[in-house]
């Protein structure tokens, strides 16, 4: 596949130029530099990772075992690799030892902001809002559920009664009026 003609097909006008069109200022006129890997390396190229450390362990443990006449197996080197990790403070040598213990989530304390009294007072006043808005919109749902079951009832849901107009209006002007102390309250926040 011959990438610079199949570029050349959708308007490309060749190197050195962008993929623009028309301008050469919009886009990238070299093109992107790849690393390659070419030289072999990588995983399990290393030394570590070539090192078969576990098999030398288990041949030097298998090497210091005597069997006696009667039968009887006998350990007489103890100061193998196998032995270093499985002893009392075994685990906390080699590569274990670069690790730094650090705390746990619960343990962090995080300094809480000291909140001043107008401040206070504002987180609670606009609680106290928030729960008087859920109760309105709980009340207009339910004005809204009556009239609708009041015009089932009717029969005809066509025309609308004094009451319902007074109350669509009013749950209107509810609805706009938290809007606008939305709007307040994020306007204050901002500031």
């Amino acid at each position: 596949m011959n990438a610079s003609a199949l570029l050349q097909r959708q308007g490309w006008r060749g190197k050195g130029h962008t993929l623009h069109a028309t301008d050469n200022s919009i886009g990238l006129t070299n093109p992107l530099l790849l690393s390659r890997n070419t030289d072999g390396s990588g995983i399990g190229a290393n030394k570590q990772m070539t090192d078969q450390w576990w098999l030398a362990a288990f041949d030097e443990k298998l090497k210091g075992l005597d069997t006696s006449k009667k039968g009887v197996v006998v350990q007489s080197v103890t100061k193998g690799k196998l032995d270093a990790i499985s002893s009392k403070g075994g685990k906390y040598s080699g590569l274990y030892l670069s690790f730094v213990r650090d705390t746990t989530p619960e343990q962090e304390v995080i300094p809480k902001k000291k909140e001043s009294r107008a401040e206070r007072r504002a987180r609670k006043a606009a609680k106290i809002e928030r729960r008087l808005a859920r109760e309105r919109e709980r009340a207009r749902k339910e004005e809204l559920k009556r009239i609708k079951e009041a015009k089932k009832r009717e029969g005809s849901g066509e025309a609308e009664t004094k009451e319902e107009r007074k109350a669509r209006r009013a749950e209107a002007r509810v609805r706009k009026e938290a809007r606008r102390k939305r709007r307040e309250g994020k306007a204050a926040r901002k500031s």
